[in-house]
């Protein structure tokens, strides 16, 4: 079988229609890497758009005998990655939505006092300063202020993606450090 760069990109995906091994390592071997930075362009996280380049392979793979004739496979493999991207930050923005509503419900919910514990609310606070600079800054103004990722986004300005990206990495960094707990007391505070 000669090389993808000897190859027309609909000959390719007809191969790959044949489930010619080959050829699908070899769109993979070229592309691949492409895709995970053109991800990352959009997530700002290797391993989730590692993930997401990934998937596609695996689709096109798994899928292939049910597509429509594609005539320019690379395109198609970048609008599938942006797609899938896309659909990601969606889910970040719905997911993100209904932790700070649940937070809200648990605050104004009948829920006795909680006596906060002034050693753990030191650590939450000094786990909250080992953040790097604008993850900090952009974590105190969401969660402690109560602003809105779109108003911090706007006095920051930077975009509503990099917000939720810092909050993504905020969250992960502090739940590393103290559990999921901390988004307790995080209510209370």
């Amino acid at each position: 079988m000669a090389s993808i760069g000897e190859l027309r990109m609909d000959d390719t995906f007809q191969a790959i229609k044949r489930r010619e091994h080959v050829a699908w390592k070899q769109l993979f071997e070229i592309y691949f890497k492409k895709l995970v930075l053109f991800a990352e362009y959009f997530l700002m996280d290797r391993e989730e758009a590692e993930d997401i380049a990934q998937e596609v392979f695996v689709d096109l793979w798994t899928n292939v005998r049910e597509l429509p004739e594609i005539s320019n496979l690379k395109s198609y493999l970048f609008v599938q990655v942006r797609n899938r991207c896309l659909n990601r930050l969606k889910h970040l923005h719905v997911e993100d939505f209904s932790k700070q509503w649940l937070l809200e419900a648990q605050m104004y919910a009948e829920i006795p006092e909680v006596e906060i514990d002034q050693e753990l609310l030191k650590r939450v606070y000094g786990v909250i300063e080992e953040l790097p600079d604008q993850s900090k800054v952009i974590f105190k103004r969401c969660v402690l202020d109560g602003k809105k990722y779109r108003e911090v986004a706007q006095e920051m300005e930077i975009s509503v993606n990099t917000v939720n990206t810092h909050m993504k990495r905020a969250y992960k960094f502090i739940r590393s450090r103290l559990g999921v707990s901390f988004l307790i007391l995080l209510s209370v505070i």
